[in-house]
């Protein structure tokens, strides 16, 4: 496994104005003063007027407006449209038609939820303006939508079959918020399987993640194995985390029950919550993720501190010498994690080697080796 620099790397031009989901708007804005005929193909009408953020359209990147006809169109690149916000899009008292508009692999976001929302590619939309009568929006659409369609490419390669001439791995995506694109399509394909899955960001750092979870024999979403993959800072490669994960009942507080129940769970699978053992599974299950993991030290930390009264009290209830703060940091079993309820070992994955597509098998694949291995 290479042992590279940094491989976040900023972009430069255009490519760097375009990163900023404002400065995509507020330039499909611009293309539109000097041209609004490219919007007739695209949604049907030529608008009197393309505002940006409007108030009474719950802020929206675009509103379209003519005399007879409105349109909405949201703008997004490396975050996501939540669920509240495409809520408050719908409950638009003027019923505009909604469009999401973003890089080509967010379409699964429409088509898994609202038949009232249309897909732009931002490339596709963009590129309308390449045949404009006025110049400087043909000159402008077309470098523009250059640096679109190369993201696209770089995403689209990555789910790629290894077989495909458009293959790529994982490392070639250098920019953080690409990275946050595929980890939503990653959960995205998880759900499918029947997975529990959600994309976020690291705190702090910004960096992509994606997690997995399943339950346990009996239980439901608060008491589960959890397989994560996120990326790293410094390193072309990733970092999966696999292990137990409890959250409280509904309705009910963190307590000494559930702590103990999730530290005995993982304390009672010792031998498969360690990177040695979920390699060996997969050599006989998966002999092609061989290559992409690794692990060259122990793939759990040391214990520090006394967790038998965490799991008592909690960290809020065992402060440290001088009143210090108690934390995961202070003190840990012998399980990475956050909190008092994750219990993990980790590995390394090679994102020089690895698709989006491996990584989508590897998280299912290790949920499976979890689920199967309990007591």
């Amino acid at each position: 496994m290479s042992n590279h620099a940094a491989p976040w790397i900023s972009n430069r031009g255009v490519g760097r104005l375009l990163a900023q989901e404002t400065n995509v708007s507020d330039l499909i804005q611009f293309l539109s003063d000097r041209d609004r005929s490219p919007w007739s193909e695209l949604v049907g009408f030529v608008p009197d007027d393309v505002a940006r953020e409007v108030q009474k359209a719950n802020h929206a990147d675009l509103l379209l407006t003519s005399e007879s006809r409105t349109a909405v169109v949201e703008v997004k690149l490396g975050h996501l449209m939540s669920a509240d916000q495409q809520a408050r899009y719908e409950a638009i008292p003027s019923l505009p038609t909604l469009y999401l508009a973003a890089l080509s692999s967010d379409q699964v976001r429409v088509e898994a939820d609202s038949s009232r929302w249309h897909f732009f590619s931002l490339s596709d939309l963009i590129s309308s303006w390449e045949s404009s009568d006025d110049e400087l929006a043909r000159l402008l659409a077309a470098e523009a939508a250059k640096v679109l369609t190369t993201w696209d490419r770089m995403i689209s390669g990555v789910f790629s079959d290894q077989s495909s001439e458009a293959w790529k791995p994982l490392s070639t995506l250098k920019q953080k918020f690409l990275g946050r694109v595929v980890t939503r399509r990653i959960a995205k394909d998880l759900r499918d399987r029947g997975r529990l899955a959600y994309a976020g960001v690291t705190s702090g750092g910004g960096l992509p993640l994606v997690q997995g979870w399943t339950p346990v024999r009996g239980e439901g979403s608060d008491r589960t194995f959890m397989a994560e993959v996120r990326w790293r800072e410094t390193k072309p490669s990733g970092e999966l985390r696999f292990g137990v994960d409890f959250a409280p009942r509904p309705e009910r507080d963190e307590d000494e029950e559930v702590r103990r129940a999730a530290y005995q769970l993982a304390r009672s699978m010792d031998a498969e919550i360690d990177y040695v053992s979920l390699r060996d599974y997969l050599a006989a299950e998966r002999p092609g993720f061989a290559g992409l993991l690794r692990r060259d030290k122990p793939s759990r930390p040391r214990a520090r501190g006394d967790w038998e009264q965490v799991i008592v009290h909690g960290f809020v209830g065992t402060p440290l010498t001088g009143g210090k703060r108690n934390n995961r940091q202070r003190t840990s079993p012998d399980f990475f994690g956050d909190g008092t309820l994750r219990f993990q070992a980790i590995a390394e994955i090679d994102f020089e080697r690895a698709s989006a597509r491996n990584v989508t098998d590897l998280i299912d694949c290790t949920l499976e080796y979890l689920a199967s291995r309990q007591p």
